[in-house]
């Protein structure tokens, strides 16, 4: 029996198929992909030893070292936040406080009242895992 000698293929012919599968799972990827906004500043948490999960869509505040406050992303002051939270949680809910480091503590625990005087069930207070 003879058999016919199979048709060698150039280098190119072989990895073609690898690239196409290989863009589009780069599409697929980037299409599905789910970009976090950003923060209005740059806070740095303070340290923690609890590495409890934040929840999925709680608001979230910042409060910056120098006095500066955004809630989900807009600048707001300590007078107007109970008015704010209650008209963005009528019902009730959870707020995430991500407090920079050396942010004033007695304005963080300020923060915290106006949170609570404003309906707020639960407050988790973002940090950073390991202590040095």
């Amino acid at each position: 029996m003879r058999f016919a000698t199979p048709i060698r293929r150039s280098e190119t012919e072989n990895t073609l198929p690898l690239i196409n599968v290989v863009f589009l799972l780069l599409i697929f990827f980037m299409v599905t992909g789910r970009l976090s906004e950003s923060d209005p500043f740059v806070v740095m948490p303070p340290q923690s030893s609890s590495e409890v999960p934040p929840g999925e869509r709680d608001l979230v505040m910042h409060i910056h070292a120098d006095g500066r406050m955004a809630l989900d992303g807009r600048a707001v002051a300590l007078e107007d936040l109970a008015a704010e939270v209650a008209r963005l949680l009528p019902d009730g809910g959870a707020v995430r406080l991500k407090a920079d480091g050396d942010a004033d503590a007695i304005l963080v625990v300020g923060a915290m009242e106006a949170l609570r005087d404003a309906g707020v069930e639960r407050l988790n207070l973002l940090t950073v895992t390991g202590l040095p």
